[in-house]
């Protein structure tokens, strides 16, 4: 028996195997998923009072990055200052956030919903495509991950992989899933006098309310427990003293009159501080 080597060795292309129709429509349904906007109740009337955003409006000339300083430039420069800094959790609804108009707050993720802080800081991809009109219409200079900002357009910094550690530069962080931690490691960077926490519960309150604003399609089944964990480690490596206006258990809940009677820190106000970081 023969055998034909020119069918064996033929350079015809090879059988190739095609995904089924229930397949198509799976990889279809991934693609094309859109990230929705959060949309409960109290943050329809927020938006209603925010003006929306055209594309013609997102301009270089306009952008952080041109206007304020890198961070790198940023070390040291809020010396003997207190830094108030606002998380997301539902206790922050029921504080006086008026109070700290004068003074430098860092504001943390969706915080533009019931304050606007002197800077905004986050690290997630998601809020760039859920909360754009927000973004770009704060009040607030603009700080957040370098992989999160593809247009160039806020200042950045770089985020290392874990643990969280205490670099003292406000461009480099270090440690990843909980943007507090990492937010306490850039306030120190800045040479701050002490940090007063609001917002920070790592509690929810119900199934329903796991932010002030509602449920944040963000928060995993882990997000507690390394918020947890996060507090465990700015309690043992924050080299400033910490005052807690939240509901966390790792330090003695102090209401805010009473610590801004205690500090009498100097009041400055949003205009000198946006001065002190512009180029």
């Amino acid at each position: 028996m023969s055998f034909n080597r020119q069918k064996i060795y033929s350079d015809k292309p090879k059988l190739k195997i095609v995904p089924t129709r229930t397949k198509r429509r799976k990889i279809k349904k991934t693609s094309n998923t859109k990230i929705k906007r959060i949309n409960t109740p109290s943050i329809r009337k927020i938006r209603k009072k925010i003006p929306k955003v055209k594309k013609a409006q997102i301009k270089r000339k306009n952008c952080d990055r041109k206007i304020f300083k890198p961070l790198s430039r940023w070390t040291n420069s809020l010396k003997g200052q207190p830094i108030f800094i606002l998380g997301n959790s539902p206790s922050i609804e029921k504080q006086s956030l008026e109070l700290l108009d004068p003074y430098f707050t860092l504001g943390i993720n969706r915080i533009f919903y019931l304050y606007q802080p002197t800077v905004l800081f986050w690290q997630d991809r998601q809020m760039w495509r859920r909360n754009k009109d927000e973004i770009l219409t704060t009040e607030a200079i603009r700080v957040c991950r370098d992989i999160v900002d593809k247009n160039k357009l806020f200042l950045n910094y770089s985020l290392g992989l874990d643990p969280f550690k205490m670099i003292g530069k406000p461009h480099r962080l270090k440690g990843r899933g909980n943007t507090t931690a990492i937010a306490v490691q850039f306030a120190v960077s800045l040479g701050c006098s002490s940090i007063v926490l609001l917002g920070t519960d790592c509690k929810y309150n119900g199934k329903d309310k796991t932010d002030f604003y509602g449920k944040n399609p963000d928060h995993t089944d882990r997000t507690l427990d390394m918020c947890k964990e996060a507090s465990k480690w700015v309690k043992k490596s924050c080299p400033v003293p910490i005052y807690n206006c939240s509901r966390n258990k790792q330090w003695p809940i102090v209401k805010l009159k009473d610590i801004l009677k205690e500090l009498g820190p100097k009041k400055f106000g949003r205009k000198y501080f946006k001065k002190l970081f512009s180029r």
